[in-house]
Order: C-alpha cells, then sequence, then structure tokens
C-alpha cells in the first residue's frame, strides 16, 4: 500500500498523539503487558502497520490483548497514535521500530502472534533481504514467539506470495491454515477463527483482487538453512503476464516495465519480419525502400 505523504506539522502531531507512542521501545523489553496493559493476556504485533486501521480493529475485537504496532515511518506512527487516542483504544499502542531491531525490543517468547499485512515486497533481487518474510526475519520471529505462538500473512502479491512459501519451509515452519482467496475462504467459514478486515482489503475486494493468507507456527529448527537462490520476484512471475488480472502492491513499475519491454519486443520482430517478407533477409541502405 502507498505511504502516506508526510505533513508538515508532523513534529507537531507526533507530540499531540504521543499518549499512544512508546518512545523508548527497549526499555520495556519482556514488559510490555506490564507496563501498558496489565490486564492482557497475551501481546500481539502489527509489524509494518502502516496508518493503523486494521491494528485498530483487532484492539476493539479483542479487548482482552495488548495490540503493538511497529513502522520505520514517522508518518504512519502519527496516524497509529491518533487512532488510538481519538477512539479511546487502551489496548493499542505503536512505536517507531525496523524490523531487524525486534530481538531488542522484546524478549523471546514475549509475542503471541505476530501479524504481517500487506508489506512492501522489494521485487528485485538485491532487496530480497529487505522483504519481512526473508529467512532473517523469520529466524527472528521463531524466538519472539516461542513454540507456542504464530505468524500470520497477507498479501496481494502472487510473487511474494510464492516466494515467501519457500522461504517458510527452510526455516522450518509448519503451515496450519492457507488460502489464496481469503474472503473466499472467510465466507465459507474455512479460516477457524474471528477474521478481522483492513480497509486494505475492502479496497482489494472492490477492485476484483484475491488475498493470499496463511497462519504458520515454528516447527523444529532445521539443522541447516539454504537460502532460496531464486531471490528475484520476477522469477515467480507466470510467463504471460497478461494472465495477471491484479498487478500486486509493489511490483507496478516492475510489472509495466515488463510488459512494455515484451510489447517492444514483439514490435521490433513485427518490423524485421516486414523486412524480410518485402526486401528479403537483408535489410535495404537507408533511402533504398521506395526506389
Amino acid at each position: 500500500m502507498a505511504r502516506a505523504r508526510k505533513p508538515n506539522n508532523l513534529d507537531d502531531q507526533l507530540k499531540r498523539w504521543s499518549a499512544a507512542i512508546v518512545e523508548d521501545p527497549t526499555s520495556h523489553k519482556g514488559r510490555w503487558k506490564k507496563d501498558f496493559f496489565p490486564e492482557a493476556t497475551e501481546v500481539r504485533l502489527d509489524l509494518g502497520c502502516g496508518k493503523g486501521a486494521f491494528l485498530a480493529k483487532s484492539a476493539l475485537a479483542n479487548p482482552d490483548v495488548l495490540y503493538v504496532g511497529l513502522d520505520i515511518s514517522s508518518v504512519c506512527i502519527a496516524r497509529c497514535a491518533q487512532k488510538a487516542v481519538e477512539e479511546q483504544i487502551p489496548n493499542m499502542i505503536v512505536s517507531r521500530v525496523d524490523a531487524s531491531d525486534l530481538l531488542d525490543v522484546f524478549e523471546p517468547g514475549e509475542l503471541a502472534l505476530i501479524h504481517l499485512n500487506f508489506n512492501a515486497p522489494f521485487p528485485p533481487k538485491k532487496m530480497a533481504a529487505r522483504r519481512l518474510t526473508h529467512i532473517d526475519h523469520l529466524v527472528r520471529y521463531r524466538k519472539l514467539v516461542g513454540e507456542d505462538g504464530v505468524i500470520e500473512l497477507r498479501t496481494d502479491n502472487m510473487p511474494y506470495w510464492k516466494w515467501t512459501l519457500e522461504e517458510l519451509r527452510i526455516a522450518g515452519y509448519h503451515i496450519d491454515w492457507q488460502t489464496e482467496d481469503l474472503h473466499e475462504a472467510v465466507s465459507r467459514h474455512l479460516v477457524p477463527e474471528p477474521f478481522v478486515r483492513s480497509e486494505y482489503d475492502e479496497k482489494l475486494v472492490e477492485k476484483g483482487a484475491v488475498v493470499y493468507a496463511l497462519k504458520a507456527h515454528p516447527g523444529c529448527t532445521p539443522a541447516r538453512m539454504e537460502q532460496t537462490k531464486r531471490l528475484g520476484l520476477v522469477d515467480y512471475l507466470p510467463e504471460d503476464l497478461d494472465e495477471l488480472t491484479h498487478i500486486p502492491y509493489g511490483m507496478e513499475d516492475t510489472i509495466t516495465n515488463m510488459r512494455n519491454r515484451k510489447r517492444n519486443a514483439a514490435n521490433a520482430q513485427a518490423r524485421r519480419d516486414w523486412w524480410e517478407h518485402n526486401y528479403g533477409s537483408k535489410r535495404p541502405r537507408k533511402g533504398k525502400a521506395n526506389k
């Protein structure tokens, strides 16, 4: 999903909604429930929480759970905090944290669930390590959720989905359930728990797109984790790009460029075929075509 634009008064907004913002998250490591919501039965993390629509809905639907939203964007943190304060959601807090720093923020086993909703796919091979389902992150999540915790994923990005399934296998996760059409699965009661729909979910349904989703938990730690060689998401696209009825978030430019290259190549081949048909295999010199 597109990032929100930075407002001119961002600092003022962060101060205004500071009641829901955790400024020094590392100081609460191992103490999140005690420090912010002692009556909570567990702590759940929305990693890459964006503007907080899903986070707020989830917190309201589960008043006995402490929901922590983390994002690297200060704009998103301000938007999330505004929701928490204005809607008076006591079990929702947010903080600006990079995913690579999670082990400095939470104790092993402190989280019951990690939500990964429509995170940036970073399509190029050289940017694979930035994806939140990269094996390095999955190893961190294993420690944070412990033996009993889980991670949940939603994405509209089919290549990202296929790549993530490989990463989960390599990292030793067991998939509890998975679907390639979440909303259809929900309508048929195939998802075994209450479903909270985000604004982005709703927008995708309106466009006729599908949402890929899964729930997984860490299995036995593999003796060896060998990274997949197919790191570029273009390797997971269908050969015929016209089969794509929905261009997934984060791959708009990639797919547009690939389609343009394919179209240009087809046009160039058509020109070569025309010259060969009219003049033989040797292309005539400039200015000789009409003689």
